[in-house]
């Protein structure tokens, strides 16, 4: 936003010192109030896309692990693949006449391999099945996150509504203004408020 709430309640401060009575007053405490609450609203803000853009960077580190995990795994795969491949060929083709103890010992590092693989082949895969829904996750929390962004913003750009026409509640000496202007202020926390709880946010 192009001004802070310090800057609206100035301006409102230095047009109640202009004229000095009752209805400048209760405007200026008015003011006052509600610039308090655009600068919570304000901070909300600031906190929840700081939040929106550390969960989209955790989502992206994770989508990143994830596919080198999953390359990883498919490599070991490839390895386990074609040692259970030379297995079942040892077992087609027969071995030269007097190779039986170099088959034996041919054939048991290819076991061994295989042995090896059919354990660590589960592991990889859990551990990159749960990168991927780690991923999901910080995806998820990311958009709620930034849905009660949205919410922040919508609520300050209300309270800065309600700020504006406070003030010019004083300058014109007219009631509609101030009525107005904390109806809007109303609205603007209403909305802050069902970002702060999480109300109405709907699927994303």
């Amino acid at each position: 936003m192009s001004h802070g709430p310090e800057q609206q309640i100035e301006h409102a401060e230095h047009a109640a010192h202009a004229v000095h009575d009752d209805f400048n007053r209760k405007v200026t405490i008015s003011i006052a109030g509600i610039a308090a609450l655009l600068a919570c609203v304000t901070m909300l803000g600031h906190r929840a896309h700081n939040e929106t853009l550390q969960l989209q960077n955790e989502a992206g580190r994770m989508a990143t692990e994830a596919t080198d995990a999953w390359n990883y795994y498919q490599t070991k795969n490839i390895r386990s693949f074609q040692a259970r491949l030379m297995l079942s060929q040892m077992k087609v083709f027969a071995p030269r006449d007097g190779s039986d103890a170099e088959s034996v010992m041919v054939r048991k590092e290819y076991q061994d391999e295989v042995d090896k693989y059919s354990v660590k082949l589960l592991k990889l895969q859990k551990e990159a099945e749960d990168l991927v829904n780690k991923g999901k996750e910080y995806a998820e929390e990311s958009h709620k996150a930034h849905a009660r962004a949205d919410r922040f913003d919508y609520g300050e750009l209300g309270l800065q509504l309600g700020v504006v026409l406070c003030s010019l509640a004083i300058l014109t000496r007219s009631r509609a203004f101030l009525y107005v202007g904390l109806v809007g202020a109303l609205i603007g926390c209403l909305v802050a408020l069902t970002g702060m709880l999480g109300l109405f946010m709907g699927g994303h």
